[in-house]
């Protein structure tokens, strides 16, 4: 179970980058003629690809400490279980 969470924490983290250069083209793109109609003044696109992108980080991370906490579980049990043999 401790890899897929890793690799839903790996697929977050790259869908946050992904997003984030979106924001970024989505930026320097806005004053153009062709995208500049998706940059409305209300909710420009831009926003919300930095939305979704901080959305991505934060599950990446929670994710990932979830992970972690999972493998710290059982390494104590596997060192209580150790102990309880002696």
């Amino acid at each position: 179970m401790s890899t897929t969470r890793q690799t839903w924490s790996t697929s977050f983290y790259w869908i946050g980058v992904a997003m984030t250069l979106a924001c970024f083209a989505l930026v320097l793109a806005g004053n153009t003629e062709l995208l500049g109609r998706f940059e409305q003044r209300g909710l420009p696109l831009s926003w919300m690809c930095a939305g979704f992108a901080a959305m991505a980080f934060l599950l990446a991370e929670f994710a990932s400490s979830a992970a972690s906490n999972e493998q710290d579980e059982s390494s104590r049990l596997a060192v209580e279980f150790e102990a309880a043999e002696f």
